[in-house]
């Protein structure tokens, strides 16, 4: 006879949980990540500013025009990378 094991079904803490098979995010995905969240949310501040400076009459300062313009590319590459990384890990699996 063998041994019995508890039930692990979906009200289990454990369930649903990557850490416990091993898949958790590593560092470097979770801060490519962040970092390109960060820059998105600058860069659309950025925006913000110059159509605000262009509606007055004025022009933005040449690096939030810089940061207007290469910020949000800039950060979908990086997230884009960090979603890829991710789905080749979980294809090797």
């Amino acid at each position: 006879m063998a041994p019995s094991v508890p039930h692990r079904g979906l009200l289990h803490p454990s369930a649903g949980d990557d850490r416990a098979r091993g898949g958790a995010t590593p560092g470097w995905r979770r801060g490519v990540l962040t970092a390109g969240v960060v820059i998105a949310v600058v860069s659309l501040a950025a925006w913000a500013v110059t159509l605000g400076l262009a509606a007055a009459g004025g022009t933005p300062p040449a690096w939030v025009g810089v940061v207007a313009l290469y910020g949000l590319p800039v950060a979908f590459v990086l997230m884009g990378l960090a979603i890829v990384a991710s789905a080749m890990d979980r294809r090797r699996r």
